[in-house]
């Protein structure tokens, strides 16, 4: 269909379509459709996949064979789109001769108001696409008792995954997702509350879809933004708050459904880590096996009068007999962090020793330039930033780990890191406002020093993360490395907010 083809009055029946389609999950107000078909729905995860011919088929078309049996490199759609797939947790589900897979993915900047879902889909012909879904909640995600699952309510936008679509093949075209969810009551008798359905939900007659559908303008729609959302299709539909369409996205050329211009369904069940943050530090311990040893044995010298680390880059693998390796000594007891490794790093671990650099003691919490240094080796792309940790151990007795969430967030922070030699012009406008940052932090009287309170400097940090948004995760630690606890700050009562993490 040739778009500046179509008569006059047809962005009114498109407005119409999309109203009648609005798709908030709510029970009170969507007619949910019994589902009776035949459907199975398994937990897996991307390292399972990996090792499975169908899945690396369904991948090696989308992506023109770049993965392989037990690759961790991304794919084409990854980059493109600008995500990365979180590998921990996918769910699997047939449904009739159509399989999909389903992942959250993250991207360099995550908007905490929606979480977004990756899904692939193989059809009986073995022909393949991909599709991003948004799930953008109007009521606080809630955990379920039932089924190890959570409550949903909010809108559903759905958009397909293409590439290489000229501009004058561009099509309107519609996708519908089918919304697993699931209303079996978790005891005999007990209260019936609908929920994500999950693999322990298999019973037919408790199972139903809530349809969703989004019809765009095929072609890159958005892609370049990073986002897959937000082309434009006779209107700003896609942004008005709690109407539940993307304004944009791709679609299918031609299509291969109704009229040629909507796709088969595509049923999926979402995918939320709860404890995404979590991921990383738990992989890693999970991947080197004797890590929280080597961890233990380095807290064991913060009696000393000197710095002590160690790190791990990324040319180590499960399989490697010492991945650990130590950061040398630097002048007046620092250690010295190579700012040009040969790979990059995966994990940095040290102390503040218990007599700092005038004797007086030390911080108990990363210093400024703990921080520049993490944000120099960023510049230099020296970090494996999906996966990396950053530990301090201090005399005082705490321990903190800390994860990226924002790369471009962090890696201004160091300014000027090296210097570039006389007359090197200089950003007067990015040096005084690290400056500022800093001097409030670590430089006044009631901020962070050797001398400070240890629970005073944990929320002096976590505003001092969220002034200069720095993008950074903080997770206090207990002293055996046993246990962790996300920290963040409270923006209406500026306090502190524990979020443990799963064990």
């Amino acid at each position: 269909m040739n778009f500046k083809r179509l008569p006059t009055y047809f962005p009114v029946i498109l407005f119409i379509v999309f109203a009648l389609f609005s798709c908030e999950l709510e029970r009170d107000t969507i007619d949910k459709e019994s589902y009776q078909k035949k459907i199975s729905l398994r937990n897996s995860n991307l390292d399972m996949l990996l090792q499975e011919e169908p899945f690396i088929a369904a991948l090696s078309k989308l992506n023109k064979g770049k993965r392989k049996k037990g690759s961790t490199a991304k794919t084409v759609m990854e980059d493109t789109y600008k995500f990365s797939i979180m590998p921990d947790i996918a769910k699997v589900i047939q449904d009739g001769a159509s399989t999909t897979y389903t992942f959250q993915i993250k991207r360099e900047i995550n908007n905490p108001d929606f979480f977004e879902n990756l899904v692939i889909r193989m059809d009986s012909l073995n022909q393949v696409d991909a599709y991003l879904v948004k799930y953008t909640p109007t009521a606080p995600l809630t955990p379920s008792e039932e089924h190890a699952s959570f409550h949903f309510k909010g809108m559903v936008n759905i958009t397909q995954i293409e590439y290489n679509i000229a501009p004058s093949a561009k099509e309107l075209n519609c996708v519908v997702a089918n919304v697993l969810m699931c209303n079996q009551a978790w005891t005999e008798g007990g209260p019936v509350e609908p929920h994500v359905a999950t693999s322990k939900c298999q019973s037919a007659e408790h199972l139903y879809t809530v349809p969703s559908i989004d019809c765009s303008m095929t072609g890159y729609g958005g892609a370049g933004a990073g986002s897959g959302y937000g082309g434009s299709n006779g209107g700003t539909i896609g942004t008005e708050p709690g109407v539940g369409h993307s304004g944009g996205g791709s679609g299918n050329s031609g299509g291969t459904g109704n009229n040629g211009n909507t796709n088969p369904p595509v049923t999926t069940a979402p995918v939320y880590v709860t404890h995404a943050d979590c991921i990383t530090i738990s992989d890693q311990f999970t991947k080197f096996s004797n890590l929280k040893q080597q961890l233990t044995t380095l807290a064991g010298t913060t009696s000393q009068n000197h710095e002590n680390g160690i790190f791990i880059d990324k040319s180590a693998t499960a399989q490697t007999a010492d991945p650990f390796q130590t950061i040398p000594q630097g002048t007046g007891g620092m250690i010295k962090i190579n700012t040009n490794p040969s790979q990059p790093y995966v994990m940095l671990a040290h102390t503040h020793d218990a007599y700092g650099s005038d004797g007086t003691g030390t911080y108990s919490i990363f210093s400024s330039g703990d921080m520049a240094v993490i944000s120099n080796l960023i510049q230099k792309n020296k970090i494996d930033l999906d996966n990396f940790v950053f530990y301090v151990i201090t005399a005082d007795g705490t321990r903190y780990a800390m994860t990226i969430n924002c790369a471009a967030c962090l890696e201004p922070f160091c300014y000027p890191c090296e210097s570039s030699g006389t007359g090197t012009p200089v950003d007067m406008t990015r040096l005084l406002k690290t400056g500022t940052l800093i001097d409030n932090t670590y430089n006044s009287d009631d901020g962070i020093h050797s001398q400070s309170n240890p629970i005073d400097d944990i929320k002096k940090f976590l505003e001092f993360i969220k002034a200069g948004n720095l993008g950074i995760n903080l997770f206090e630690v207990n002293e055996t490395f046993t246990s962790f606890e996300k920290l963040e700050l409270d923006s209406k009562t500026n306090s502190i907010i524990r979020k443990p993490c799963p064990n």
